[in-house]
């Protein structure tokens, strides 16, 4: 395929910025993260050697799975440390005085997809063990493949856990950040975990057809939860978003309205909503915050170690002054109104070269009925109709000129050319009604 001189350039540095991104992600096949593991006060605490519950570890890999346990060197006996993976003993160390370790014990390979590792501690008489394992401390380590980066906390009863996988740099790959408190009165320990993807290749079984428009993936999970518990998370898309930055409209995205946080349940790519079924928030520059609940998509008891997609779309920052979002906009008919807005791609960066051929606005007459009766009267009125107006810094304005024989309720259409699914426009909108 021959490029035209006057794009080489583009070409080469989007081709160059790409490579940057997958050679992150290439050099960064083997991921090793340690994490403190122990128990404060074993369960059967002064009656057997054997310590429950079980503080274990969970993270994605598409087939490299290797652990190494270290003992506290503040213990004051010595313990034998049993390595699970999904709940099923693969080894067991002999007496590990403190500081020693298990060595490094390679478990796979292993199949695509989330695996749990849990440290179970026995202790040995002799020390300050006079026949039964009170406490234990030490480090887990766990090395896994396919993704770029990987954070875990364990909380117990009463105990909050905080995870993220941002990085420095630039370009600045996709993250996630979570925080939860685990219930007083709950049973044994939950782990969040989360994890960045080598870009454009999240570790999901079978190889599911990954969403149109998809730019970055990564994982949440939350073991050992319940329904009443509550997640906050906040999904932060790439900067700048590759391919295509800005986002060049006509991808149709999926699912739509449009979604740009999707995730896989097993079967299909479905659109996240947050607590209530509330679009996630979105906050340019910055990322979708999203509550899971027992009333969100997923729900908080569905984060098995769940991938999340940001599919590429605009960020729509909403209609500013005169234009109300939130009321029903009381217009007189054939005036021109001045429709303004702020428009981002998904890393939060202004889009700055809005086509004024993608633009289009239209109004459809709707029931008076349907809307709110009290209204917002619009103050601010345009000399006419001028087009788009790039006002830079990703702020736009476009004054629609009404018509005279408006003498009913419509609704604002702005097509700034994103796509349903199904292909048909996806339309940013605000409710009017019309006097004389």
């Amino acid at each position: 395929m021959l490029i035209p001189s006057r794009l080489r350039p583009l070409v080469l540095a989007a081709f160059a910025l790409c490579s940057t991104l997958l050679a992150t992600g290439a050099a960064a096949t083997d991921l090793t993260r340690s994490f403190g593991v122990g128990v404060g006060a074993c369960d059967a605490a002064g009656f057997s050697q054997f310590c429950t519950p079980v503080p274990t570890v969970a993270l994605p890999t598409d087939g490299v799975l290797r652990v190494d346990f270290n003992a506290s060197n503040t213990h004051c006996s010595a313990i034998i440390a049993h390595l699970l993976v999904d709940g099923v003993e693969q080894f067991a160390s002999g007496a590990l005085a403190p500081g020693q370790g298990t060595g490094l014990q390679d478990f796979g390979p292993i199949a695509a997809g989330v695996h749990a590792v849990g440290v179970q501690a026995e202790g040995v008489s002799g020390g300050c063990n006079t026949g039964s394992l009170a406490s234990w401390e030490g480090t887990l380590s766990l090395t896994v493949s396919g993704i770029t980066d990987a954070d875990a906390a364990i909380a117990a009863p009463g105990a909050s856990a905080e995870i993220s996988t941002v990085v420095g740099g630039s370009p600045a790959p996709a993250a996630v950040q979570a925080s939860y408190t685990r219930p007083l009165d709950a049973l044994g320990f939950a782990t969040l975990s989360g994890a960045t993807y080598i870009p454009g290749n999240p570790v999901i079984p079978g190889n599911p057809v990954l969403p149109t428009g998809s730019v970055a993936f990564v994982d949440l999970l939350l073991l050992g939860g319940t329904s009443v518990d509550t997640v906050q998370a906040l999904f932060i898309p790439p900067n700048p978003i590759i391919p295509g930055n800005p986002i060049i409209p006509g991808n149709p995205v999926i699912p739509g309205n449009p979604v740009r946080l999707a995730f896989w349940d097993g079967a299909v790519w479905s659109p996240v909503l947050s607590n209530n079924g509330a679009l996630p928030t979105y906050t340019a520059g910055n990322g979708f915050s999203v509550s899971f609940t027992a009333t969100s998509t997923p729900l908080v008891t569905g984060l098995g170690g769940t991938v999340f997609a940001f599919v590429a779309s605009y960020a729509f920052a909403g209609f500013e002054a005169p234009v109300d979002n939130d009321a029903v906009n009381v217009a007189k008919a054939g005036r021109a109104i001045p429709l303004k807005w702020q428009l981002y791609d998904l890393g939060g960066n202004p889009i700055t070269n809005l086509a004024s051929a993608a633009v289009h606005v239209t109004s459809v007459s709707v029931a008076c009925a349907s809307l709110a009766q009290s209204g917002d009267a619009v103050d601010e009125y345009a000399a006419g109709a001028s087009g788009l107006q790039n006002l830079g810094g990703g702020a736009y304005q476009f004054n629609w000129a009404t018509s005279k024989t408006f003498a009913d309720c419509r609704r604002l259409r702005l097509d700034l050319g994103e796509q349903n699914p199904d292909g048909t426009p996806f339309y940013h909108t605000a409710e009017f009604r019309f006097t004389k």
